[in-house]
């Protein structure tokens, strides 16, 4: 008689807990990447015989260990190995040793190809859920009632009725963040990131305020606790430096798999509590902050949890190089709007003109073209003694939409040096301007409140007004 295996979930927890839950293994253990996967195999704890499935969400964070790698070698090995197709659509080759498969599986089925068709001996955990087996005769103590499992869809227990579906397991395949479905259930956060082609412009500050702010407004209409904020910058991961934390930070969540479920999120997540904004910190030094480890697929897991967890997830970005991964793996595709801060300096407004013509070029996009309406401008440390106006912006990037004007403030600076917030006590200037913006990127109405000019001339005239010109 086979013996029933071990069994390694990578990519899906839920997925793992559920066929956990089946009795039918003598253990399950959960993985979320190919590190993990590596930490487990050096354990010695899973022996065998084993079984693997590969899910859309496993991260493939290890050079030379993607999907088909790691399948086709462990089929090699003799371990039963199951890949969603999702990792074939994309172009991934497997051996006649790998099952692909994906969509709508038959628990029943699904059991039999991981070979455990029975419990092991000696385990008497119950089964949540009766399925039709080959040791489970049709009908035989089938449960009633239809569980709940909606992220599963896992249908009700196979009965004599033949109108009631046996029991079947979906794969969720990956979702692709940007694209908000028809189907989508629940809370679909807005993802708002703050880029830009040169560092030195106000990015990161722009960034933090921008969602302090928002967090403070949204606290005072009653929707507390519906902005997080993002640091990507890995490499330099200045967020935390600007609201004085410094933990947790994106390495817990690397830690826990768990963490990646939208409830359990806010957990492993920075907090300022006085307008309760969550933080997801960069690493604590630049030793930790490893690509191997910390990378562009970690973070669009994090975000598509985040999207579920949150109104606004606002994300602050590295440089964004035309070819960094960061940018074009993950800002690019994942995010709803991309805001761009400027300087008043004609060299650097040509540069500009250029990268974001080419960031818009067809080959930058998963789907074949970034809109370019995603993107909007605003001028940073805006000047009224430089020849480089509001005007001078939007007529050397003409095509481009300018969304709000913020003037190169000693109060702004002195906070920025002092690691204090400005977006927590701004004046009725700079409230203006940050509700304008907010309002231009995220169409939410709590930010509306503003009273906005028409687009075009009228605008830069009010905008010329606040940077005191004389030529208005």
């Amino acid at each position: 008689m086979a013996t029933t295996p071990n069994l390694v979930v990578a990519g899906d927890p839920s997925v793992a807990g559920k066929l956990r839950e089946t009795g039918r293994f003598p253990a399950v253990f959960d993985v979320a990447s190919a590190a993990e996967l590596r930490t487990l195999s050096r354990s010695g704890r899973v022996g065998r015989p084993a079984a693997f499935m590969f899910a859309p969400g496993f991260i493939e964070d290890l050079p030379g260990a993607g999907v088909s790698v790691l399948a086709n070698g462990l089929a090699g090995n003799g371990f039963t190995v199951l890949v969603h197709d999702h990792f074939k659509k994309r172009g991934d080759e497997f051996g006649s040793g790998v099952c692909v498969t994906g969509g709508r599986v038959r628990l029943s089925e699904l059991l039999t190809m991981l070979g455990a068709t029975r419990k092991p001996d000696g385990m008497t955990a119950a089964e949540p859920h009766a399925v039709h087996t080959a040791a489970t005769p049709r009908g035989a103590g089938a449960a009633a009632a239809k569980p709940s499992m909606p992220d599963l869809r896992v249908a009700g227990a196979a009965t004599a009725e033949p109108s009631r579906p046996a029991a079947s397991l979906a794969w969720p395949a990956r979702r692709p963040v940007a694209a908000e479905t028809p189907e989508s259930a629940g809370r679909r956060g807005k993802v708002i990131a703050v880029t830009a082609a040169k560092g030195g412009v106000g990015k990161t500050s722009m960034a933090v305020n921008l969602a302090v702010y928002a967090a403070r407004l949204l606290q005072a209409v009653d929707r507390a606790g519906t902005v997080a904020l993002v640091d990507t910058n890995f490499q330099q991961a200045d967020v935390g430096r600007y609201l004085s934390l410094d933990s947790p930070t994106i390495l817990d969540v690397f830690q826990h798999p768990g963490a990646l479920n939208p409830q359990a999120l806010r957990g492993h997540m920075a907090r300022i509590a006085e307008i309760d904004l969550y933080a997801l910190l960069g690493p604590p030094d630049i030793v930790a902050a490893d690509p191997a480890v910390i990378n562009a697929k970690l973070y669009q897991r994090i975000i598509a949890a985040l999207r579920d967890a949150f109104d606004f997830v606002f994300v602050d970005t590295p440089v964004a190089e035309l070819y960094h991964t960061t940018f074009t793996e993950l800002v690019l595709p994942e995010a709803d709007a991309i805001l761009v801060p400027v300087e008043p300096n004609r060299v650097t407004l040509e540069a500009a003109q250029a990268w974001l013509r080419a960031i818009t070029l067809p080959q930058h996009s998963r789907d074949g073209r970034v809109d370019p309406r995603k993107l909007s401008l605003v001028l940073n440390r805006a000047r009224g003694d430089v020849d480089c106006g509001p005007e001078d912006v939007m007529d050397l990037l003409s095509g481009w939409r300018l969304v709000g004007v913020i003037p190169d403030d000693e109060e702004w600076m002195q906070a920025v040096n002092e690691h204090r917030l400005v977006g927590m006590h701004v004046g009725s200037g700079l409230d203006e301007t940050f509700r304008e913006i907010l309002q231009a990127v995220t169409g939410e109405t709590a930010f509306g409140t503003a009273t906005l000019d028409p687009p075009g001339n009228g605008r830069a005239h009010r905008w010329k007004k606040v940077l005191g010109l004389n030529r208005v």
